[in-house]
Formats: C-alpha cells, structure tokens, sequence
C-alpha cells in the first residue's frame, strides 16, 4: 500500500492517511486481514515522523479498521461493526451535513451534488438496503 499525502492540504497527514485506508477498504484494495506497511516502513517512505503513523494506526484501531498483534503488525480488520443504527445515522449525518455545508459555500447546486453522490455510489458498489 502507498500513501499519497498532500502536503498543502488542509487536513492533518495521519486523518489523510486514515482516509486513504478506509476508501481501499471500501473499494477493496484492502482486504481482511491484509497486513499494512509498518509505522517505521510508512515513515521513511512517506519522510515523516513516526509519531504521525503511530497516531494515525491508533486511530484507526479505535474505530475498528485495523487491528494491531505485537510481532504481526497492523492488518485490517474484520468488517463488522458493533455500532447500532442510530449511533451509524448520527456520525453518517454529521458528515453528510459538512458536505452540504461545503457543496452550498462552493454553490453546488442539489441536482449536480446528488449526481456526484450517486456515481460514487455505483464507484463503490454500496450494498442495497436488503443486504445490510
């Protein structure tokens, strides 16, 4: 796996990283149980401090993406969420709230956002609502 991380961005490097990691998952370049690079390996690839991996790493384990085994590393985990609905709808609303905030500062209008949404639906092959 390869990190690209945009230095000029507004976004601190180890959430860009967590991002990164989370959408191969969702496109399945990341499959369960694959092992990612180390923080050390991350680190001199990318030139950055260690404690950013780390920091990213530790964030993702607490959300549950990724697990770390002493000697094994970190690999992705298992994609079961022990989150209940509410608790999905509340986080997945908040995000979706920024982007609305951003698509009306920007003047997206809603015809144009919902087209965008859709083709990444269709990019990501999100279940329907009979699988989840």
């Amino acid at each position: 796996m390869r990190f690209h991380i945009q230095p000029t961005s507004s976004r601190p490097v180890y959430l860009q990283i967590v991002d990164q990691v989370k959408r191969d998952i969702a496109l399945g370049l990341l499959l369960e149980g694959e092992r990612l690079p180390t923080v050390r390996e991350t680190a001199a690839t990318l030139a950055i401090n260690p404690n950013t991996i780390a920091k990213a790493y530790r964030q993702m384990e607490q959300e549950g993406i990724i697990v770390t085994r002493s000697g094994a590393g970190a690999s992705v985990a298992p994609l079961e969420s022990g989150l209940n609905k509410s608790v999905k709808k509340r986080i997945l609303t908040e995000q979706l709230q920024r982007v609305i905030v951003d698509a009306f500062h920007m003047d997206v209008d809603q015809e144009t956002l919902t087209q965008w949404f859709s083709q990444l639906l269709v990019q990501f092959n999100l279940k329907e609502p009979s699988d989840v």
